[in-house]
């Protein structure tokens, strides 16, 4: 029986996977995972690169591989690489498949799969928990446990250079959500400055300390809990929505533009380079200035006011550089 060799695959966002129905042959209308045959010549990561460009329009970054199906079908022998992969850059747009979903855990088994496909489901559920929970688990777990040593190092940061700039943007007692405001070094300056500030963090806590220092309630809140909407002329995401994996950043980045005010602004930003993946016990996803100029064109309501890259105001971490960002969030019209 002849075999025939191809790639899948299981694009992941936050905590759901892509999946899409064909839309011709013989399995029209079942479901799969994007993908196709590997080139003579090619590798199998450089085949599904391609691939997902032809089919979807988007680049992707080949992660692990979860599983090799190999499958026998009526007139063939299927042997399928599947890999993890995340969206880099680009929208995927169906140019071949008939319709698409994204499904969460739960919803693995709620579509009509391919036989080989079906397969690789179980491969999914096994490795689940460590592509999706892992990332924000571990990441917060250090904040819980080391909130004392995280806060020694950052609230008598003198930070207020980066502050009064975001400041000077915004009308007088305007009112700011500090997102993930950590010590509560910056709501604490914001609220001397006259400004009503709404402060929240993921860590239980930092959210008890940085109450404390401040006066004010800090709300516990995940980035991807954020529900409010035309709120805040400022949002101050000071070294914060970093921890979040690349492909959750499009989420966080849509929730964020409905919180703002009309003509509201962001302050946000990143360790410098391409990096993304655990450092210790935190996850970090990093941009550069092409990088983070191509991320926001998916977003035409913002506009970058000014980009800067600056040391480390921690003296023990002046070679390290950061990429400073204010975004200006405008109407459409």
């Amino acid at each position: 029986m002849k075999t025939i060799r191809v790639v899948a695959a299981v694009i992941k966002e936050n905590n759901r996977i892509f999946a899409t129905a064909r839309g011709y042959g013989d399995y029209k209308g079942m479901w799969e995972f994007p993908g196709g045959k590997i080139e003579p010549g090619e590798t199998p990561q450089e085949a599904l690169r391609r691939e997902i460009q032809e089919e979807l329009t988007a680049d992707i970054d080949v992660g692990e591989l979860i599983y090799t199906i190999e499958y026998d079908y009526p007139a063939f022998h299927l042997s399928m690489d599947c890999f993890w992969c995340t969206v880099k850059s680009g929208e995927l747009t169906l140019l071949e498949a008939a319709d698409s979903q994204w499904l969460s855990k739960d919803e693995l088994y709620s579509v009509d799969w391919l036989p080989a496909d079906l397969e690789l489901i179980e491969q999914i559920k096994l490795g689940w928990d460590k592509q999706f929970e892992d990332i924000e688990h571990k990441t917060l777990s250090y904040y819980n446990q080391n909130a004392a040593s995280f806060i020694a190092g950052t609230q008598s940061v003198d930070f207020h250079d980066t502050q009064d700039l975001f400041l000077s943007f915004l009308p007088q007692e305007s009112s700011i959500l500090d997102f993930g405001c950590g010590s509560g070094r910056d709501t604490r300056y914001f609220l001397e400055k006259g400004y009503h500030v709404v402060a929240t963090d993921g860590s239980e806590e930092l959210c008890k300390v940085a109450s404390a220092y401040t006066g004010v309630q800090v709300r516990k809140l995940l980035f991807q809990e954020l529900q409010d909407e035309n709120c805040y002329d400022g949002i101050w995401a000071c070294s914060s929505i970093l921890h979040a994996g690349r492909t959750e950043q499009p989420d966080i980045f849509r929730r964020m533009i409905l919180a703002l005010k009309k003509q509201g602004y962001i302050y946000t930003s990143f360790k410098y380079g391409a990096f993304e993946g655990f450092r210790g016990e935190r996850y970090f996803t990093d941009f550069d200035e092409a990088a983070f100029r191509d991320f926001i064109r998916a977003f035409p309501e913002l506009t970058i006011e000014k980009m800067w890259v600056s040391a480390d105001v921690r003296p023990e971490r002046s070679n390290e550089k950061w990429l400073n960002i204010i975004l200006h969030k405008s109407i459409i019209s």
